[in-house]
């Protein structure tokens, strides 16, 4: 399983709803399990400089495979990083907002978050993970019932619409950020 650019746009959105809760504008980075962008989003009124900073914390966190924050705790004098932020000039954060996203187990990506406090962005990034799991055991529950070859899922927007109209004619009301969720299921299910 990967994160691919849909499911890393779905994931965007999730974390663009957590900063609006939150009233802070930030900037979203999502990166693949090598580090390399795959989306980003900055919202009207992000600080400038968190836009390199979203995607450094993407980068660290997905070349390091752990989160900004403890990449910062082992970069102290006498840590076993220490010193690491030199090696990937501006690349290498060490705090918090970057974590890493796994898929079966392994890192398969990571999101960079910045605009805020360290626990604002911290807590922006979190129920991205926590959407990413959501939609993985999903799509382990949906995969055996789809059809061997599905349909082209080249539009998320066409496949939210899809999965949301069939949802309301189930009878069974679900909010958009659960319609995102079973969209990201069905990504993984599929391997798009």
């Amino acid at each position: 399983m990967k994160i691919s650019y849909c499911l890393a746009r779905i994931l965007g959105t999730i974390a663009e709803a957590e900063a609006l809760t939150l009233g802070v504008p930030m900037a979203t980075a999502l990166v693949d399990g090598e580090g390399g962008l795959l989306f980003f989003g900055r919202m009207d009124g992000t600080l400038p400089a968190s836009t390199e900073l979203a995607v450094a914390k993407a980068y660290t966190a997905a070349a390091l495979r752990m989160a900004t924050h403890e990449v910062g705790k082992l970069a102290q004098p006498g840590g076993v990083l220490y010193g690491i932020q030199h090696t990937h000039p501006g690349r290498i954060v060490l705090f918090g907002g970057g974590l890493p996203l796994r898929l079966q187990g392994k890192v398969a990506g990571a999101i960079g978050i910045s605009g805020g406090t360290v626990e604002e962005d911290i807590r922006v990034a979190k129920p991205v993970v926590e959407a990413l799991q959501h939609m993985e055991a999903l799509s382990l529950r949906i995969k055996p019932s789809l059809p061997a070859k599905p349909q082209e899922t080249s539009s998320i927007y066409g496949l939210e619409r899809i999965v949301e109209k069939e949802v309301e004619r189930m009878n069974c009301p679900l909010t958009p950020g659960e319609i995102s969720i079973l969209t990201g299921a069905i990504i993984l299910a599929t391997g798009e």
